[in-house]
């Protein structure tokens, strides 16, 4: 079930971070890549770091899924097909609802197949096994955003089972690089800023037993996944507090929006295999990315498109050796699927809607707890929520928990199979395609994004990186191919005399440039413009405080393969610089239909390269020997240290003449 915020907040213990993170005996320090929770001493002089605690870490992800209606009810989503169908996103509450997302009196459930289909897709992308036949259940608790009283679910009969993914731990392009040079400049790390408090892992290195950093290379993890279940999503509570000026006292009262109430959720649960905060947002992330690369779900984490829960327990650290046993042993261990000896309670941290709220709350917990243990006062099992703090010295990681609420006994939800639905059969009516299941699986999920990502690097001579941006949009792969194709056609039309060979044979990677630079550049300025805080970096995107535009991908592009081709072509035969086909994507991007083709913009515009030798000879001698320049042209004869200054003045003035359409590279021949 998803969260809640009751009042009894206090009941349940919550230590400060200040104590978690600080205090004497033991200074405690966490590694966000190993999963290692250290002590800091000394022995003779030197510093000594001794590993205590492992983190175990299990997910569950819950994700809204992309259809235009609700599970059981008619009532639109805001993935509507067209204005009229769909609910947009920050509309009124309690408008998109339906009598039986209410609990009305004698309304009935209708099982949305749309919302069937993109399950089983999702399934499918997670390497699941799909069951043929799944049954729906009641989960009964009581809270004023659910107004059945009851959750319909599949938990003891998922609609599938048994999947894995593989991935790398989460980490951006700058850390993995300071990671492989074994330092470098210390970067802001997701989770929280580098503080005098902060006792987490060193910049872009790991920490061993005595202290010294060791580079750390992340490799591949493998999660398993126990079940995926579809499921209703519940309303949305939101609470505001408010101060009398004249006494002093606070108010606080909760809306509840029931536009949220019914729609379609798929949760997908793992295996307690993840061993540390970045392993468990990593996977986080590659379950968003294949959901969003079949369609199934936005994965727009900020709107609460998907949710994440933490369950994090700590186990001992048991040396073979004696005390100071070095850390790669402990590091290295792969034996996942059994838990470690003597693990602790499981901790449940609920809705956490960023990755960098992932991190930070798994590596809150994992000090939490062994803080706790190391005072011989263990956790209990409880729900948490993690409060979004601003980063100082109190809250080094930009948050804490707090308890909702504990579970000294197992929460009865008197389970019970649903009455008014019958079994789950994935059947051709079902499916509403007239398709097996096999027939549907094998006809609408997509190349997977692993293999989208080895053909382009394959058949297109893509870098690693470069093919993973492109797939990390899933429009974007036919895009590119696309764009690729219509460029060579372009091409094959123009004089081969005015070709550039380099370019003509790079032609992939300078379209794979253009995308991924400047068309998404664009995407993404239009997706957070007026939105508060400005632009909006690429990997945190998803931590701004407003809503998006629109999502940002080529998809929301007014620029097409047809017009994007057209340009990289004109490129690489030369026609236009850099600079100029900046300017004409820009126009191309910001039109309104009808819509212009770059060479009539180019056209309008005066911008043509010049690269004919006559021209460019004539330009340069008109600039030379132009009596405003005589004294220049002195100075370079008379030779000297300065020479290339010259140089360089009279290419800028040639350039001026032109008007910035002389070819770079042809018009210093002409000059020398």
């Amino acid at each position: 079930a998803p969260s809640r915020l009751p009042s009894t907040r206090r009941a349940c213990s919550a230590t400060a971070a200040s104590e978690i993170l600080g205090g004497d005996p033991p200074q405690l320090r966490y590694d966000r890549d190993t999963g290692i929770v250290w002590e800091e001493g000394k022995t003779t002089g030197r510093r000594r770091r001794k590993p205590l605690y492992r983190t175990i870490i299990g997910i569950e992800i819950h994700a809204q899924l992309s259809v235009p209606t609700k599970l059981f009810s008619s009532a639109p989503t805001r993935h509507g097909r067209s204005g009229n169908d769909g609910i947009p996103t920050g509309v009124a509450a309690n408008v998109s609802v339906h009598p039986y997302d209410l609990a009305y009196p004698g309304t009935l459930p209708s099982l949305s197949s749309s919302a069937v289909g993109a399950s089983v897709l999702s399934a499918a992308a997670l390497g699941c096994t799909i069951h043929e036949r799944s049954r729906f259940e009641r989960k009964h608790y009581f809270y004023p955003d659910l107004p059945l009283g009851y959750q319909i679910t599949q938990q003891r009969w998922p609609l599938a089972s048994d999947g894995a993914v593989t991935f790398l731990p989460h980490f951006n392009e700058q850390q993995l690089s300071n990671k492989k040079k074994g330092g470098g400049k210390k970067k802001r790390r997701r989770g929280g800023e580098k503080s005098p408090q902060d006792k987490t892992g060193d910049g872009g290195n790991s920490i061993d037993d005595t202290g010294a950093k060791y580079t750390f290379e992340p490799r591949p993890v493998r999660l398993r996944i126990e079940r995926i279940q579809l499921e209703q999503d519940t309303g949305k509570t939101t609470t505001h507090t408010t101060t009398n000026p004249d006494n002093g006292q606070t108010m606080t009262k909760s809306y509840i929006d029931y536009n949220r109430a019914g729609c379609a959720l798929i949760e997908v649960v793992s295996h307690p295999d993840l061993r540390s905060a970045h392993e468990a947002a990593g996977a986080v992330e590659k379950v968003r990315r294949l959901l969003r690369h079949v369609g199934s779900c936005d994965g727009r984490m900020e709107e609460g498109s998907l949710r994440c829960d933490l369950n994090v327990s700590i186990a001992p650290v048991v040396n073979d050796g004696e005390d100071g046993d070095d850390g790669q042993n402990v590091i290295n261990n792969d034996f996942r699927e059994v838990l470690p000896p003597d693990t602790g309670h499981r901790v449940e941290v609920k809705n956490l809607n960023s990755l960098r709220q992932i991190v930070a709350a798994a590596e809150y917990e994992a000090l939490r707890q062994s803080s706790l243990a190391e005072r011989n006062d263990p956790t209990g099992r409880e729900t948490r929520t993690f409060h979004v703090k601003p980063i100082s010295d109190t809250h080094p990681l930009g948050g804490e928990t707090f308890c909702i609420r504990a579970k000294g006994d197992a929460v009865d939800y008197r389970f019970m199979p649903e009455p008014d639905l019958p079994p789950l059969v994935l059947d051709e009516d079902t499916l509403g395609c007239g398709m097996t299941l096999d027939e549907f699986v094998a006809t609408n999920l997509p190349e997977s994004p692993d293999d989208a990502r080895a053909r382009l690097v394959r058949d297109y001579g893509l870098t690693d990186h470069v093919a993973d941006v492109i797939t990390s949009d899933p429009p974007a792969i036919a895009l590119f191919e696309r764009t690729v194709e219509t460029a060579r056609s372009e091409l094959a039309s123009m004089e081969e005399s005015r070709r550039d060979p380099n370019r003509v044979e790079m032609l992939s990677t300078l379209v794979a440039n253009w995308l991924c630079n400047d068309l998404f550049a664009l995407v993404k300025k239009s997706a957070v413009k007026g939105l508060s805080g400005g632009e909006v970096q690429h990997d945190e995107v998803e931590e701004s405080t407003g809503t998006l535009n629109h999502p940002i991908s080529v998809e929301y592009s007014t620029v097409d393969s047809e017009r994007l081709g057209a340009l990289v072509a004109m490129v690489a035969e030369g026609s236009l610089t850099a600079s100029m086909a900046k300017r004409i994507l820009t126009i191309m991007f910001e039109e309104v239909p009808p819509l212009s083709s770059p060479n009539a913009i180019a056209t309008a515009n005066g911008w043509h390269v010049i690269s004919d030798k006559d021209v460019l000879i004539d330009l340069c001698e008109g600039v030379v020997l132009d009596p405003q320049n005589l004294s220049q042209l002195e100075q370079y004869r008379l030779g000297g240290k300065k020479v290339w200054k010259i140089e360089k003045f009279f290419a800028g003035k040639v350039m001026a003449a032109s008007r910035g359409n002389a070819h770079p590279e042809r018009m210093k021949e002409a000059l020398a």
